[in-house]
């Protein structure tokens, strides 16, 4: 194994340094906060320093890491691919893209080494504990990319705990310390998920009557990782109040989570209500467990209804190219 000697080897030299860290976490699908550990631990990147001390990467760093990421989502260790050189990783991602064409990817191994940690997670909820739930959840952040991390992770985690709890084969105290731990790891991962950046701005809540915030402070995440400003709002906001904060924000759209119940009757007219208080160009999506429930009046309001994160992703990048 040759060991990776800073940008020699990399197919642009070092002096093109210019990405704040914000910029290649979007760029690479990667939080910060895995950059700098795969940086710190294990030296997969050098960036240069401002006076300040402001790291700042070049092309070649942000190539390198979208490399990384790859591999690692493959099923590589970052600790066996972060020292190869650039040629050697870059042969490498091209052999296993490669090799994984003839064969499809069983549903069983979506996103990598996702389905390890979920089973390492259930364990430890299983156990009530919480110490190993966290140690699954943030090695998993080091191991994943932001929306595998999400989409194949801490959503079917969520999704199984409340079909085990609803089923009755978990108990409510399980329930509540699984629900506290990942919203401990999910306000982690917000303060590192550039969800202050400088782009358009996006309103994230729940409206009256639901009270699960956690879909919401994963979609504030998703929409911070994609480069909008996010104002995160507490749950249970009412509509006006969600259309104040719109409005002062100039927002270019608000997205409510909404979780449970399926049957608030509150919940029609408080959309309503959100609609005629935002401009008509404004975007309003909804997504969650208990949004198909709601589909007439989404559609009323001319809400666009999101199945999955990925959704999201998509839809915010269209608004944003629009």
């Amino acid at each position: 194994m040759f060991i990776y000697n800073h940008l020699s080897e990399s197919p642009m030299s070092s002096h093109d340094a210019a990405h704040p860290i914000q910029v290649v976490a979007r760029r690479t699908g990667l939080t910060a906060d895995v950059i700098r550990i795969w940086e710190r631990r294990y030296g997969a990147v050098s960036p240069q320093r401002t006076p300040t001390g402001r790291r700042l990467y070049s092309d070649a760093d942000v190539q390198r890491l979208q490399l990384l990421r790859e591999a690692t989502e493959g099923g590589r260790r970052i600790g066996d691919v972060a020292q190869l050189s650039f040629d050697e990783l870059h042969a490498l991602v091209a052999t296993d893209r490669q090799a994984s064409l003839p064969t499809p990817r069983r549903s069983g191994q979506a996103g990598g080494s996702a389905g390890r940690f979920l089973q390492l997670c259930l364990d430890a909820v299983e156990r009530m504990d919480s110490e190993a739930l966290e140690r699954a959840l943030d090695g998993a952040a080091v191991a994943l990319t932001l929306p595998v991390l999400l989409e194949t992770l801490v959503t079917p985690l969520l999704r199984t705990i409340g079909d085990r709890w609803h089923a009755g084969t978990l108990r409510v105290g399980q329930e509540h310390l699984a629900a506290s731990v990942v919203r401990s790891f999910l306000g982690r991962l917000s303060r590192t998920s550039n969800m202050d950046g400088a782009g358009p701005t996006l309103v994230v809540t729940t409206p009256v009557g639901q009270n699960h915030e956690l879909g919401a402070l994963m979609a504030a995440i998703t929409a911070g990782s994609e480069g909008w400003h996010v104002v995160h709002l507490n749950p249970n906001t009412p509509a006006d109040e969600i259309a104040a904060s719109a409005l002062a924000t100039n927002a270019r759209a608000v997205a409510l989570s909404m979780v449970y119940p399926p049957d608030d009757p509150r919940i029609g007219d408080e959309l309503r209500a959100l609609r005629r208080h935002l401009p008509a160009e404004l975007t309003l999506l909804v997504g969650g467990a208990a949004s198909n429930a709601y589909e007439n009046v989404l559609h009323e309001v001319d809400a666009v209804r999101l199945e999955t994160l990925a959704d999201l992703r998509t839809r915010l990048q269209w608004l944003r190219a629009d």
